[in-house]
């Protein structure tokens, strides 16, 4: 008999009873969800069951994010930093299978606690999580994890932990990763973020010639997607399974000054030519 591997056929001993006992405040019972979780994932790879390990992941996740997320505002950053710590990637040779999980959880605890209580409020430990995934993703693969570090850029500025230094660090090896937390740096200090844009574009490691689409473009070209990103009128869809711009009431409007510091960089980078006329900082998007 074949076994069903539906998404919404995949039911994990206990996993359900947990989540459900979580949903109520039991944090306890989160605990153990979480492991449960993260241990079933752990099976299912390590005996090959690829089609399996995608059914769980495909599962649980959203709610296991929605009730985690839910938990860490009714008991704050101290039940979150014990996840960070019990899951931490420097813990293991590889990332932990929830890691997303709590990138996500992460991701959303930085931009409420940056738009609520300033910078200086978001505890440095949350984003050394981030910081020591950066380090360790290398070459290809880790889409879902790449991706969950976006939100690192809302930690721009802050006073412990430098995110625009180890994001421009980066920059040689993952011009797309960095585009993409630049644009979120930008939703976070649009000063702070132009400051790290010109030096990116500065360095002689981001002025290269990437292939895209059907021809090429350079990296400079490539960056000014972030504040471009920003000013459009599509909505960011990480962290996942929340539309945070909407949910906390945030609307991004582009200072005078940081608009004017932008067209300079396209005037002397000679990407006019290929704009519009009348062409808006929205045109830049790639």
């Amino acid at each position: 008999m074949t076994t069903d591997r539906r998404p919404d056929k995949i039911e994990l001993d206990g996993l359900d009873q947990q989540l459900a006992s979580a949903d109520d405040g039991d944090v306890t019972a989160l605990t153990r969800a979480v492991a449960t979780y993260e241990t079933r994932l752990s099976t299912a790879h390590e005996d090959g069951e690829s089609d399996r390990y995608r059914s769980i992941s495909r599962a649980y996740r959203e709610r296991l994010i929605t009730v985690l997320d839910d938990a860490i505002q009714t008991e704050g950053w101290e039940i979150l930093e014990e996840f960070l710590n019990a899951y931490h990637p420097e813990t293991t040779d590889g990332f932990p299978h929830v890691t997303t999980i709590l990138q996500n959880v992460t991701g959303r605890y930085l931009i409420r606690t940056r738009l609520s209580d300033g910078v200086d409020a978001i505890p440095a430990p949350a984003l050394a999580f981030f910081s020591s995934i950066l380090d360790q993703i290398e070459g290809d693969g880790y889409d879902f994890i790449r991706e969950a570090l976006h939100p690192y850029g809302w930690g721009i500025g802050h006073p412990d932990h430098s995110v625009a230094d180890n994001i421009h660090q980066h920059a040689s090896t993952g011009l797309p990763l960095v585009n993409a937390m630049l644009e979120h740096a930008f939703y976070a200090d649009q000063h702070s973020a132009i400051e790290l844009l010109e030096q990116l574009i500065n360095d002689e490691a981001v002025r290269q010639t990437l292939p895209y689409r059907s021809g090429k473009i350079s990296g400079p070209r490539y960056l000014l997607d972030a504040p471009a990103g920003a000013v459009s009128e599509f909505s960011p869809t990480i962290p996942r399974y929340w539309e945070w711009q909407e949910d906390l009431d945030y609307e991004f409007v582009l200072d005078a000054d940081v608009e004017k510091r932008i067209r300079d960089i396209v005037t002397e980078e000679g990407i006019d030519g290929d704009l519009p006329t009348d062409w808006t900082i929205a045109d830049l998007t790639l």
